[in-house]
């Protein structure tokens, strides 16, 4: 079996039986609102000098929502920042942050310096129309794959258990996120497709990337993948033999789960879990 690698570190799959890697990250909502939500990636070079204080989250056409932005920990003077849109049609924003929902549908809202537009933050936006809600995810049929490691997750979460030197109290149980998995299944499938096994794509998107551009409102997230096992039963034990899988499986922090599966590449099975909370 190989072992973990560092996070974010990729490798071509070779002819081996198992590997395992996980990624969890954590984004604390910022005041109060009804969609306290997630989603902002930045660019690693000036990751320190841009920070959010609001997220986009989920609104409703006509909805507006102020974006806020500290350079350096002050505030941004007068035109140092430049605001654009994905999508005017989905959403508007204005040069002081001012987002608009004009229409349902998903779109990223950003913020670059002026004098440097390779230093921005992306906040993920969606919009639904009025007087409508999120569809909610269907159960995965319990007969899958899919299903079965969502119920053998839930069973190892319903025991109190340790985590290399971390005690954890049994937790509650995640219920299934369709936006999750999407994620998820999009993932294992790319890298089965294309013959890798890292938590960035080959494209460069993150985990927190992929989960956001689903529109999934996160305001933590966590990925668990695994690659070679042929059965749900293995992949999960082997999730919960790794200390930092483990945690992931364990935490309360999360909610809801999506689980992707796919067959190809060298290792010949592809899993992915996707652990969030709205």
């Amino acid at each position: 079996m190989l072992k973990p690698l560092p996070f974010g570190q990729p490798r071509r799959s070779p002819a081996a039986p198992a590997a395992f890697l996980l990624l969890a990250l954590t984004l604390a909502a910022c005041g109060s609102t009804p969609n306290p939500g997630p989603t902002t990636s930045q660019s690693p070079a000036l990751s320190s000098g841009l920070k959010a204080q609001a997220s986009a989250g989920i609104l409703t056409v006509g909805q507006t929502r102020q974006l806020t932005v500290t350079v350096s920990g002050r505030a941004p003077q007068p035109g140092e920042l430049t605001w654009t849109t994905g999508n005017a049609a989905v959403a508007t924003v204005s040069q002081t942050g001012l987002v608009t929902a004009k229409g349902a549908g998903s779109t990223t809202i950003r913020t670059a310096l002026t004098a440097n537009p390779g230093a921005f933050i992306d906040f993920t936006l969606t919009v639904t129309a009025a007087g409508t809600t999120p569809a909610p995810a269907p159960a995965p049929a319990p007969g899958t794959f899919a299903g079965r490691v969502l119920t053998l997750t839930n069973a190892a979460r319903a025991q109190a258990r340790t985590c290399g030197t971390t005690s954890f109290p049994a937790a509650a149980p995640l219920t299934a996120n369709a936006q999750l998995t999407q994620a998820a299944q999009g993932h294992a499938a790319d890298m089965a497709a294309k013959n890798y096994f890292s938590h960035t794509s080959q494209d460069g998107r993150t985990m927190a990337q992929r989960v956001s551009a689903t529109g999934y409102a996160w305001r933590s997230v966590g990925e668990n993948i695994a690659a070679g096992q042929s059965t749900p039963e293995a992949v999960v034990d082997g999730w919960l033999k790794s200390e930092g899988h483990c945690r992931n499986i364990m935490s309360a922090s999360f909610t809801e789960l999506g689980v992707g599966y796919a067959v190809g590449g060298s290792y010949g099975q592809y899993w992915v879990q996707d652990f969030g909370r709205q």
